[in-house]
């Protein structure tokens, strides 16, 4: 009978087991400085329920745009992934001989598609607008271009948002009408000699002047230095600072008056190509104001006085939500929000989207009420609460609904376009998430594949780390992968 083998031979010998999951993250969140960052985390087997892990289960943390997961999974559920925004055309008479005699009405319901991704270019979005008008027969227009956003509120700043984030395109807003994302891209070119004014153009331009520039041209190599800050009292962005001479550089900021912008952009496309109305503008804002004859404002799809001229449907719901959760678009995310206001409470604003959400979370999901608190659909907002549980609460049940491997894979994955498209590689195909960070918070919620063939539903939420976000994200990549082992 052969002797065992002893250390330090060359026999064979048995590895030695890995350690439990929960000591070997205990390690990871031990270590400084990670010891001192407010860490919450749980991982369930999706098909058994099985508890994995967990770390301060039920303390409610700032998300930052994990909230983006009840807010996507409340539209999917309620308005189902077929769901298509309209944006309908209508008038008091139908044309005659290509000419409508009275007022193009816009009956729009916050499309979040007007533009990039899913238009190339982009302003091909304001086109198709056009184009369905066209296809109606409608050449000309006698009367005005009548847009009606009476249905949704015209609020362009959250009132729980920070300052700082009002100008950058991540903080833009939306409303019943707008387009490319709610981002304006201002062109900074350096002129003809130094010291000369630098020209300014910017995307997307209708016919008023949105922008102003006060840029001057610099000494060939300095640095360009350019500060873009909003005119509340124009509405105008005015663009201030120096670029060196034969330089062009791009800034992107957030449309701060969105609907105007969007009726801007669409009246200069109807003169310029048709069909051209003979009036100026006008924007129903306010519900219930009379509009036409006997027929008030956010009715008029209803109105028995007006004539339907033609539509243009949205790409489904399901692609709209890859790009909230994927690429973490925080405008698509906030037109969600209130597009669930809009249809399920008759209000396109912010409160009505944030009471239909906790309905569906609360009686569809049945989260505690006290384990989430919402105050935006993106996760800028600071004032944003919710629990790691109560985020895997929500990720379990919508694995288990019809629709929930399309939810699944609308998540960031490794090695594509999105959020994770550089992290976590080794782990694609295995591992659906969505990303969050704002200021001291970083976090990662999903679905991960693990070695075995488990399905695990995860959330791995910090605050109040005081610590470069890359440094944070690199150990919740390391949790994760502790996660997908045996």
């Amino acid at each position: 009978m052969p002797a065992a083998a002893q250390p330090g031979t060359s026999g064979a010998s048995t590895p030695l087991p890995r350690e439990p999951v929960a000591r070997r993250v205990a390690d990871l969140l031990g270590e400084s400085p990670f010891d001192r960052v407010l860490w919450g985390i749980v991982a369930v087997d999706v098909s058994t329920g099985e508890m994995l892990l967990e770390h301060n289960a039920d303390l409610r943390f700032v998300p930052a745009s994990n909230v983006k997961i009840p807010v996507a999974a409340a539209a999917m559920g309620l308005l189902g992934p077929v769901y298509r925004w309209r944006t309908t055309f209508l008038s008091t008479d139908p044309p005659a001989d290509r000419v409508l005699q009275g007022d193009l009405f816009v009956v729009s319901s916050g499309d979040p598609t007007l533009g990039a991704p899913f238009f190339d270019p982009p302003e091909s979005g304001v086109e198709a607008l056009r184009l369905a008008v066209a296809r109606a027969g409608v050449e000309s227009v006698r009367g005005a271009l009548v847009l009606d956003v009476s249905g949704w509120d015209s609020t362009t700043v959250l009132p729980t948002w920070m300052v700082e984030d009002l100008a950058p395109a991540y903080g833009a807003t939306g409303g019943a009408f707008a387009i490319h994302g709610g981002e304006l891209e201002i062109e900074i070119t350096a002129g003809a000699t130094v010291g000369a004014p630098a020209l300014v153009g910017w995307h997307p331009r209708g016919l008023t002047p949105f922008v102003e520039s006060a840029v001057t041209t610099a000494e060939p190599g300095t640095e360009v230095d350019l500060h873009p800050g909003y005119l509340p009292e124009s509405r105008r962005w005015l663009v201030t600072g120096s670029v060196p001479l034969g330089a062009t550089r791009r800034i992107r900021v957030a449309q701060r008056d969105p609907v105007r912008l969007a009726a801007d952009v669409l009246e200069q496309r109807f003169r310029a190509s048709g069909p051209s109305p003979a009036a100026e503008t006008r924007i129903l804002w306010d519900p219930g104001v009379p509009a036409v004859s006997g027929c008030l404002s956010s009715e008029l799809l209803s109105c028995p006085e007006l004539h339907w001229l033609g539509q243009l449907l949205s790409p489904p719901l399901e692609e709209v939500v890859r790009i909230s959760l994927a690429r973490s678009h925080n405008w698509t995310a906030e037109q969600l929000l209130r597009t669930l206001g809009a249809e399920l409470r008759g209000e396109g604003s912010t409160a009505a989207g944030i009471e239909v959400v906790t309905e569906w979370l609360v009686n569809g999901v049945g989260l505690d009420s006290l384990s989430f608190h919402l105050r935006d659909g993106s996760g800028l907002s600071a004032f944003n609460l919710v629990s790691p549980r109560a985020l895997v609460e929500i990720l379990a049940h919508t694995r288990r609904l019809p629709w929930g491997e399309t939810f699944r894979n609308a998540m960031a994955a490794p090695g594509q376009d999105g959020t994770l498209e550089n992290r976590l590689n080794g782990l694609e195909g295995r591992v659906f998430a969505k990303t969050g960070t704002i200021s001291h918070v970083n976090g990662l919620s999903g679905y991960l594949v693990a070695e075995d063939g488990r399905e695990v539903a995860f959330s791995v939420l910090t605050n109040a780390s005081n610590l470069p976000a890359a440094e944070v994200r690199a150990r919740i990549d390391r949790i994760v992968r502790e996660l997908a082992l045996p």
